[in-house]
C-alpha cells in the first residue's frame, strides 16, 4: 500500500513555509514568545487545511468503494 501525507500542494506549503519562519530576537531570553505562538499557529492552520482535504479525499476513496462492492 502506498504511504500517503498530505496533497501534494500542502505538503509544499508546509515546507515552504517551515524554510521562510524567522523569528523576533529579543536582547534577553532568545526570541518573542508572543510571536513564536503565532508562527504556532499559522502553521497549525496549514496542518489543519491539509488534513481537512486528505479527510475529504478519504471520504470519497471509501464512498467509491462502497458504491463497488454495492454493486457487486
Amino acid at each position: 500500500m502506498e504511504e500517503r501525507t498530505f496533497p501534494p500542494e500542502y505538503q509544499q506549503q508546509i515546507e515552504s513555509w517551515l524554510k521562510q519562519v524567522k523569528f523576533r530576537r529579543r536582547l534577553f531570553g532568545g526570541v518573542d514568545e508572543a510571536q513564536v505562538w503565532t508562527k504556532i499557529r499559522e502553521l497549525n492552520d496549514i496542518y489543519q487545511k491539509a488534513l481537512i482535504a486528505e479527510r475529504a479525499r478519504y471520504d470519497a476513496l471509501l464512498a467509491e468503494q462502497s458504491k463497488g462492492v454495492a454493486d457487486e
